[in-house]
Order: structure tokens, then C-alpha cells, then sequence
């Protein structure tokens, strides 16, 4: 209802009690109720609007970081991958690597063996920092694919120089100034004598060419090898022949048997080296092991 001050009035009737209670509304105030619960529920719209926005958004990313952090997990567990993979092809690198070393060692023990050579386990002052070969795989601070080339490189020359005893017997006369036991004259003696038994295999001290296989004069019966453009290694007074000219022979193979030919008072080797052309003197390699040939 409207009265006559233009206010609006609600009127309630209570049925039980009978009474009637009256409420007035201004218009001013009832405009300022209704623009109240209008900005009102729009703020809680912008409101809720805006909460909804940040949800979303917050999922968005939140989804995004996820994606991101699949895809770092998978970058994570390729390079993972790719770490066990190249970890486990070092391991082999390694484990070759050892391998070759431990073949190249007894290559080195063979080629000594073939000519007499061994090395000494006799007791004495010896020391000095070493590694036993099963650790080598052990250690990261050693790299054993660059010991490959040395060894390599040792083998080489162990198979070119002539080292060791190339006959079994007894040094009788050295290399350079002697009485010669024919003649009773001083003479230069351009190599050793190892003196045996008629027969005694005679052993190439290095691995080459046999370039002469023949009659050499005093030496009677001789084989000359060219092992290198450095080294070549005579053999005299031979009883017989394994070989011949042009023939490739190997560290410690059997070339011929000592005998007792051309001047000479009873059966030995006579043993020369040469080093770039020049005689030079044989027991500087044949006793570089300090071991005398024996046979084992």
C-alpha cells in the first residue's frame, strides 16, 4: 500500500493472534535496497566469473607444467638410456681393450720364450708402483687403449731386432780382438763362437728374409736374415740347411743345425750382427735378458 507521504507500507496479519504489524518502505530506501542486491549479485557474478577464470587458468597451467614435466621425464629417461648405453660400450671398449692388452703380453712372453728369453721371478731389491692386470679394468685413471700403440710398437721390434742366445752352448771366443786358434795370429773377431754339439738346432734371433743360404768361405757353410733396413744377423759354419733364400722366417724358428764346417777346429756357431751396416757387438743383444739360450 501507499500512503500519503509516498512510502510504501507491507501489512502482515497473524490468523491465530489477530493482530496486524505494519512495515514501511521509503522508495529512496527501497531503490537503494534493490540497487544494493543488484551491484551485489553482480559483483558475485564478476566474482565467481573471475574465480572460475583463475580455475581454469590455474588448471591450464598446471596442466601445461605437467606436459612439460612428462616430457622432461622422458628427455630424462632417453639421456638415461643413452648414458647406460654408452656407459655399457665403454665397459666394452675396456674390456676389449684389455683383452688386446692381455694378447699383445703374450705375444711379447711368446716371442721371448721362442728365443730363450725369460723373464727373471727371482727374488732381490725390486719395487715400485704396479697394477696387476685383472684391475686394470677396475681403474678410471688409467687408459688402456693408449698402451695398445706402445705395445704394438715393442712387439714390432721384438720381432725385428735379434735378441737372445741363437744356439744352445758355450761362449768360446768374443767379439773383437783374439788370438785365432788356427792361425796363432791376433785378428778381429767380427762376432761370437758358441760351441755344442754337432747338430744343435740354430734359432733365428728375429723375424726376416733370409737373403743368402750358401758358402761363405772361413765361415764355410752360412745363412745370412735381413730383418729390418737396421738389423741382419750371420750364421756360420752350418751343417746343414732348414731354409733357403727368400725364405720369410719367425723369431726363434729353426733355420739349421750347428756343424763344423769351413775352417773351424770342431763343431760351434759362429754369430754375427749388424746395425745399419756396421758389425756391431752380438752379446749387447743376445744378453740384454741376461739369459743364456737354455732350452726348455
Amino acid at each position: 500500500m501507499k500512503d500519503g507521504n509516498k512510502n510504501l507500507q507491507l501489512i502482515l496479519i497473524e490468523d491465530e493472534l489477530g493482530k496486524i504489524k505494519r512495515y514501511q518502505f521509503s522508495k529512496k530506501r527501497l531503490k537503494f535496497l534493490i540497487k544494493f542486491t543488484f551491484i551485489f549479485f553482480f559483483v558475485l557474478m564478476v566474482y565467481s566469473i573471475f574465480l572460475t577464470y583463475l580455475s581454469f587458468s590455474y588448471y591450464k597451467r598446471t596442466e601445461k607444467e605437467i606436459s612439460s614435466l612428462r616430457n622432461e621425464l622422458a628427455q630424462y629417461k632417453e639421456e638415461n638410456k643413452q648414458l647406460k648405453t654408452e656407459l655399457s660400450s665403454l665397459k666394452e671398449e675396456k674390456e676389449n681393450a684389455l683383452s688386446e692388452l692381455a694378447k699383445r703380453i703374450e705375444i711379447i712372453d711368446s716371442l721371448m720364450k721362442k728365443v730363450g728369453v725369460k723373464i727373471s721371478s727371482e727374488e732381490g731389491g725390486k719395487g715400485g708402483l704396479a697394477i696387476p692386470i685383472d684391475e686394470l679394468l677396475k681403474r678410471k685413471d688409467i687408459d688402456i687403449s693408449s698402451i695398445i700403440p706402445s705395445l704394438d710398437y715393442i712387439i714390432h721390434n721384438l720381432r725385428t731386432i735379434p735378441l737372445g742366445y741363437p744356439t744352445v752352448g758355450k761362449l768360446t771366443s768374443d767379439f773383437g780382438l783374439r788370438r785365432n786358434p788356427i792361425t796363432k795370429r791376433i785378428e778381429f773377431h767380427l762376432g761370437v763362437d758358441l760351441a755344442g754339439t754337432w747338430g744343435t738346432p740354430v734359432r733365428a734371433t728375429a723375424d726376416g728374409v733370409v737373403v743368402k743360404t750358401g758358402w761363405c768361405g772361413p765361415m764355410g757353410k752360412c745363412l745370412i736374415i735381413k730383418h729390418s733396413k737396421d738389423f741382419s744377423t750371420y750364421y756360420g759354419h752350418l751343417a746343414k740347411f732348414f731354409v733357403k733364400k727368400g725364405d720369410f722366417v719367425e723369431k726363434g724358428q729353426i733355420i739349421g743345425m750347428m756343424g763344423n764346417s769351413g775352417r773351424s777346429t770342431g763343431p760351434h756357431l759362429h754369430y754375427t750382427v749388424r746395425f745399419r751396416d756396421k758389425v756391431v757387438n752380438p752379446l749387447t743383444y743376445m744378453e740384454v735378458f741376461n739369459d743364456r739360450g737354455k732350452e726348455e
